[in-house]
């Protein structure tokens, strides 16, 4: 599954994934185009209804979706993926906040001192250059 896909499913998902039976809730291939639409509007990029449709094509080869006369539903296999994706998403960003409380003055003045090594550098340059 390439990213795009991987979005556009997490969208689906986002969208079409809520109530009781999520998996029986019929989602139509123009309901996807208007809820993504908007998006590629915003990008001033044209929703290119051939590209969106081969993706669906692929979620549904790979068992995120099932589909069947431009009517989808969403699979077990792609709610668990979704709720998945969204805890590993909370957990990777919880242990950067925590790295960063730790390191992050570290990082800070390693920063500072490769700008002013940088400068000395350039400014050395500039004056063995002029003279």
């Amino acid at each position: 599954m390439d990213i795009f896909q991987q979005w556009l499913l997490l969208k689906i998902k986002e969208h079409f994934g809520g109530g009781e039976e999520p998996q029986h809730t019929p989602i139509s291939f123009e309901a996807i185009g208007n809820l993504i639409g908007p998006i590629f509007e915003q990008e001033d990029a044209p929703l290119d209804e051939v590209e969106l449709q081969r993706n669906l094509d692929a979620l549904v080869e790979l068992g995120y979706l099932k589909g069947s006369d431009g009517i989808y539903h969403l699979t077990f296999r792609a709610l668990v993926y979704a709720e998945a994706s969204q805890a590993g998403s909370q957990l990777v960003r919880d242990q950067m906040m925590q790295l960063l409380k730790l390191y992050g003055w570290k990082a800070l003045a390693i920063a500072l001192a490769a700008v002013i090594l940088i400068s000395l550098i350039v400014s050395a340059i500039t004056v063995s250059v002029l003279t």
